[in-house]
């Protein structure tokens, strides 16, 4: 028995050294772990982000004003709906403006109009301007009806998510999407990018407060993140290496033999 252990001796510290090297450090999966532990500024961080109008995207255009009969001329088109006094007419379910692949919607009265390149407050103050020639204190209202990202990966619950307004974060969107699992690597995020009908990508770092600055926090329609895994070949399901699974079972064989030799 002593000549079983000291032969397999090696093998059993060689195990635990492998079980041991293969943990992860804990600077590999704690965000922003170069903050200060203190509380302090960000600097550099922009506090306002407006998406700009794309190609493709669906809007809804909601007018009001103090005269009900010129605002329902205003909405006559499909896309847009009245409010105003005490009736209103409510948009359709998928109803809305759709951007063309020129970059104009056609709106009532004005026509086919650019709007490609606007920010939704900048589009809002521009139709109310061009609505005072047809009724008397309007007020637009524009929304974003298809505003969407895509996060795949090692994640919880990887899919297709509704953001509310154009200010969703990358934080945001990886926690609806339940976190990113025990295998997926913090520090390579890959955000993918439709601009100008050309697709664009970044790597961010989610371990660094550099994320804060970086012109993917904010996320824009149609996005795609990526979380890629870590060690894909080695590490199963449940996080145990599979060569530790194999080791372990050797093991095992080992101490099996020498129980059986010592009955």
């Amino acid at each position: 028995m002593d000549q079983l252990l000291k032969r397999y001796l090696p093998l059993c510290f060689v195990a635990f050294l492998f079980f041991f090297t293969s943990c992860t450090p804990s600077k590999k999966v704690i965000y922003f772990n170069d903050l200060a532990d203190s509380a302090g500024h960000i600097s550099g961080v922009k506090d306002v982000f407006e998406a700009k109008i794309q190609k493709n995207d669906q809007l809804s255009i909601i007018v009001g004003g103090s005269n009900n009969a010129d605002i329902l001329v205003l909405n006559s088109a499909g896309g847009m709906s009245a409010s105003g006094g005490a009736s209103s007419v409510g948009n359709a379910p998928g109803s809305g403006f759709v951007v063309e692949a020129d970059g104009n919607i056609k709106l009532p009265y004005i026509g086919k109009m650019k709007v490609e390149g606007f920010t939704r407050l900048q589009l809002e103050d521009t139709l109310t301007k061009l609505f005072k020639d047809y009724t008397k204190n309007p007020i637009v209202n524009v929304r974003f009806l298809n505003y969407y990202y895509s996060i795949i990966g090692e994640v919880a619950h990887g899919g297709r998510y509704g953001m509310s307004t154009e200010r969703t974060t990358l934080l945001e969107a990886i926690s609806q999407a339940g976190d990113i699992t025990e295998l997926g690597k913090r520090d390579n995020i890959l955000v993918i990018r439709e601009e100008n009908g050309q697709r664009t990508y970044a790597r961010v770092n989610l371990l660094s407060k550099d994320i804060f600055n970086s012109p993917y926090f904010y996320l824009q329609t149609n996005d795609v993140v990526y979380v890629e895994p870590v060690k894909a070949r080695f590490i199963n399901r449940s996080g145990i290496p599979q060569y530790l699974s194999i080791i372990a079972v050797g093991l095992s064989l080992i101490l099996t033999l020498i129980t059986v030799r010592n009955l």
